[in-house]
């Protein structure tokens, strides 16, 4: 690890002696935390762990490089012992854990840095231009910012700033970026490719939202309110039997799902795609399903259609797009 991650915001450290590291685990998950807990071991690599709603989802050890640990193999593998370790924990929206993710992932892999005499206002710009998915991180003496620029022209679709006194996120707003009165101490650009298991969890979330909520957009056009009501219930009745954390409205999907891997992000997403292509075919037909299929796929970017065919299998609806 290069630099401490948002280290003015965290709570003061916590002395967790040898053998109680389990319990205070079990303290987070009964508190059902969400946000980024260090854990600094004695005598062993340090970890960082991502918390949403009182799960782990993701466990990070820091060596010569940054692995990505499953949860609960690591949680089995201190069997009923621990070493002593400091934890310091930061609370955190839910989806800022998805692109925390994307930062922890490539801290050490500045694939795309933004040259220094450009003005904040500047880089943001060349930011937006660039041709990829991209994740820019803004480091003031005091602060920690996070913007998701889609790429292509495409203004952020999510900005993070955190300070001691304040976490503020929202759908893009720069204001708090460029509102902050410190000098940034560095301005990085981290690209999505190629992809690492953040990033791709990331564009499964962003294509399944796009390409569900132009589905479900043309499929009232030609049905009407009610018939697309009835969608929205079994879609919603299926995340919550299962406890997935998605819901949808006529006019927006709301996704807070967050998970251990791709995989288990895309057997989500698959299983709620199921439900939404099941209704259209009754009603509309298999041959109108396809039609509709294609004409939503062609509407997303490259990076979302190549997660979709390598995770979520529509590859008949894809041939040739």
């Amino acid at each position: 690890m290069t630099y401490p991650l948002f280290s003015p915001a965290f709570a003061e450290p916590i002395s967790i002696s040898a053998g109680k590291f389990p319990a205070s685990i079990q303290a987070f998950q009964k508190d059902l935390q969400t946000g980024l807990v260090d854990v600094d071991f004695q005598h062993q690599p340090r970890h960082q762990l991502l918390f949403v709603g009182g799960k782990l989802v993701n466990v990070y050890a820091f060596g010569d490089e940054i692995k990505r640990i499953d949860p609960e193999m690591w949680l089995e593998s201190f069997n009923g012992s621990s070493p002593a370790a400091s934890l310091r924990a930061l609370a955190l929206p839910t989806q800022a854990v998805r692109i925390i993710k994307i930062l922890i992932e490539q801290r050490d892999d500045a694939r795309f840095i933004t040259p220094p005499d450009l003005s904040l206002e500047e880089q943001f710009v060349a930011w937006k231009n660039h041709t990829s998915p991209a994740l820019a991180h803004i480091r003031w003496p005091s602060a920690d910012g996070l913007a998701l620029f889609p790429g292509k022209g495409g203004l952020p679709s999510y900005t993070l700033f955190v300070a001691a006194d304040q976490i503020l996120h929202s759908a893009g707003s720069m204001m708090a970026f460029l509102g902050w009165k410190e000098t940034c101490n560095s301005a990085v650009l981290f690209s999505s490719e190629p992809l690492t298991q953040a990033w791709t969890e990331y564009l499964l979330h962003s294509a399944f939202s796009s390409l569900v909520s132009y589905l479900l957009e043309r499929f009232e056009e030609l049905t009407g309110r009610i018939l697309l009501n009835q969608i929205i219930r079994d879609i919603n009745f299926t995340s919550a039997a299962h406890g997935w954390n998605v819901s949808i409205n006529s006019t927006n999907i709301t996704d807070q799902a967050i998970f251990s891997s791709p995989q288990a992000a895309a057997e989500m997403y698959s299983r709620l795609l199921e439900v939404i292509t099941r209704h259209i075919a009754s009603i509309l037909g298999s041959d109108m399903l396809d039609l509709l299929m294609r004409e939503t796929i062609f509407r997303l970017s490259k990076p979302g259609r190549e997660v979709l065919k390598e995770y979520l299998l529509i590859t008949t609806q894809m041939d040739g797009v």
